[in-house]
């Protein structure tokens, strides 16, 4: 199997995975984790600005454009119109296009079973293969959060990278491939009081 069909067949069974409850020492509890693949739109700012030649280019269609007008040749003034409306339209697909891309948020619910109130967290989202048991990807997040004792939160981040990146080739090799295991880490959490909780 290609290593693109693999991927895809993970980004489908990333989106409806679920976790078993991890509990961390710190009296904070993992209840479940996920992540999906999510398309997101860009701000207008980011988008590609056209280049020199296509400004320049758009200003001598539009100079014709006046020109024909301004005579008494009216179908070389609407082919004209015509073409200049055409590659517009080109290039707003264009720059839309350009302004969203692909993006995957990770999402995990914790509860606080702890006496502290929780300020932020540094945690990771892990993809283990089943075979090696090796960690083939590591995404590390700092959420900034409250969550009070006795209270529950999901906590959502946006990331651009793909989850993994390469499979190893002993995985390749099933005739059936497996999804990667997932795991959440807790690595570090503040808490309001200015106290941390550091993973041993």
């Amino acid at each position: 199997m290609k290593t693109g069909a693999f991927l895809l067949l993970l980004i489908t069974l990333g989106m409806a995975s679920s976790a078993t409850p991890q509990a961390a020492d710190a009296g904070i509890v993992v209840v479940q984790f996920s992540w999906e693949k999510q398309l997101i739109s860009l701000p207008a700012s980011t988008a590609s600005l056209a280049s020199q030649d296509q400004l320049i280019q758009q200003s001598k269609r539009e100079q014709q454009l006046a020109a024909a007008r301004n005579s008494s040749n009216k179908g070389v003034a609407s082919s004209l119109e015509t073409q200049i409306n055409n590659q517009r339209e080109a290039e707003a697909e264009s720059r839309q296009t350009d302004a969203s891309r692909t993006g995957y948020r990770y999402k995990m619910t914790l509860r606080n079973e702890g006496g502290k109130i929780v300020k932020s967290i540094d945690w990771d989202y892990l993809f283990i293969d089943p075979i090696t048991e090796q960690v083939v990807a590591r995404h590390q997040f700092t959420s900034d959060e409250t969550i009070k004792p006795g209270k529950q939160k999901e906590i959502r981040v946006l990331y651009l990278i793909p989850p993994v990146k390469t499979v190893s080739a002993a995985m390749l090799a099933k005739k059936e491939p497996m999804p990667f295991t997932e795991q959440v880490v807790l690595a570090r959490i503040q808490y309001s009081d200015g106290s941390t909780w550091q993973h041993p």
